[in-house]
């Protein structure tokens, strides 16, 4: 047996199908976390000021998120396997949208540190848990088109969280509160109300939705145990307790590090760079203004996954589908803010972001090679609880970057080389899969 990708085992009106009961709502649910997430990177341009903090401060603010989510990202997701997706992520979205409503109160830094880790506590475990769920419904390859759809909510909401987020604060008022407070009180309130939608909608797996027919749930019953025999033959334990020492699922968390590092030095730090054109570049833009142009990189990203998972998604996958992307990442974000003009780095940054989150829809895949059942809940919350400590330890680092050189240049060196040792990964893992494959050919 060779370790390969299946090929496409549902067909396409089943997938069509399916794609357009989950895809909206999920994509809609990511979308409002991906706005609480990065909805800090816009208050952070006058927040910072109005709390005495410094750009250091701000990145150990934005790390404590990333504590709260790394510490309960593997019971969160056990959790869901037990007691279902659709009673989980409606706990996950209520709890995250009122806390982070509930952040606009803060009076000082030092309750901007307990809400942030508090809220990353609340929110840990429904990016992984909504890939796991993924799994419960379509074999790799239909997924990486599934995954292009759900993860462009990330340049999404750069897209349209920029603009919006800094109009909100130059204009909005709730009751006497204004600016970043009234943007953080106002985007919180969309994750309650999806949090009543899922509960309403979304079925906990193929076999509870009623939309289907017997013979589409044993279509998709037969195409994920082809699947899970593979997975099986590469580890042969569904044990969540082998899963967490498995180094294969330690490897697959250093390159979601990598990648994700590039996600989080955008999401948190991009509009203080655009900002940062004003002295660079002698320019001068309003709050508005940075947020139209922060929104170019990430809108430029969108059209760039669901083109880049169309054309991966015809094709067999392997590890330069995402060390590639990887890699250009890196050696555009690396160059980027040596530029001599804004508009060269915007560029630049376009094509580093959406080289980065390319890379995202294609990593995806791999989990499902060697992970299966109550082991792939286990092991995707490892890798993503290891791929988000990167959010934990890179603000801070590219604070501390900003305050000790004045620039984030040498920050973005840093997350590239990030992105090239997770390449390298990749691309070791992918070998090693293959071999265990050669020996089971061998054997048979």
């Amino acid at each position: 047996m060779t370790v390969s990708v299946l090929k496409p085992a549902i067909s396409d009106p089943l997938m069509k199908r399916i794609a357009w009961r989950l895809a909206p709502l999920m994509i809609l649910i990511y979308i409002a976390n991906q706005l609480d997430r990065a909805n800090v990177g816009y208050a952070a341009l006058t927040m910072n000021a109005e709390l005495h903090m410094s750009t250091a401060q701000y990145g150990l603010a934005t790390s404590l998120f990333f504590l709260g989510y790394i510490l309960f990202e593997v019971p969160s997701n056990l959790c869901m396997h037990r007691y279902g997706a659709r009673l989980w992520m409606t706990r996950i979205l209520i709890s995250w949208g009122a806390l982070s409503s509930l952040t606009s109160f803060v009076p000082s830094s030092h309750w901007l540190f307990v809400a942030r880790f508090f809220l990353g506590a609340f929110e840990a475990g429904l990016f992984p848990g909504m890939v796991f769920y993924l799994t419960l419904w379509m074999p790799a390859r239909n997924r990486v088109w599934m995954m292009s759809l759900f993860v462009t909510a990330i340049p999404l909401t750069g897209t349209l969280g920029a603009p919006v987020s800094t109009w909100l604060m130059a204009h909005a008022d709730v009751f006497g509160v204004m600016g970043w407070r009234a943007m953080l009180l106002l985007e919180g309130v969309p994750a309650i109300l999806l949090g009543a939608v899922v509960y309403l909608w979304l079925p906990d797996g193929p076999q509870a939705a009623r939309w289907l027919s017997g013979d589409d749930k044993r279509e998709i019953a037969a195409a994920l145990g082809s699947e899970q025999a593979q997975a099986a033959a590469a580890t042969p334990s569904d044990s969540a307790w082998k899963a967490l020492f498995n180094g294969k699922v330690w490897a697959l968390g250093v390159v979601y590090f990598g990648t994700n590092a590039g996600v989080i030095g955008l999401l948190y730090f991009l509009p203080q760079v655009v900002k940062s054109f004003q002295v660079a570049f002698h320019v001068k833009y309003t709050l508005t203004q940075i947020g139209l142009i922060t929104a170019i990189p990430f809108g430029t990203s969108a059209i760039a996954m669901l083109v880049w998972g169309r054309l991966v998604s015809r094709h067999n996958m392997n590890a330069w589908h995402v060390a590639g992307p990887l890699l250009v990442s890196a050696a555009a974000l690396a160059c980027a803010l040596y530029l001599k003009s804004p508009y060269e780095t915007i560029v630049a940054l376009a094509i580093g972001t959406s080289a980065c989150f390319c890379s995202i829809t294609t990593f995806w895949q791999l989990p499902s090679r060697i992970l299966t059942d109550r082991a792939a809940a286990a092991g995707i919350g490892l890798i993503t609880s290891i791929g988000v400590s990167s959010g934990f330890l890179l603000p801070y680092f590219i604070g501390w970057i900003k305050d000790a050189t004045g620039s984030f240049a040498l920050a973005f060196i840093g997350i590239a080389v990030a992105m090239v040792f997770a390449s390298a990964v990749v691309v070791l893992l992918e070998a090693r899969l293959h071999t265990i494959g050669e020996v089971q050919l061998a054997a048979e």
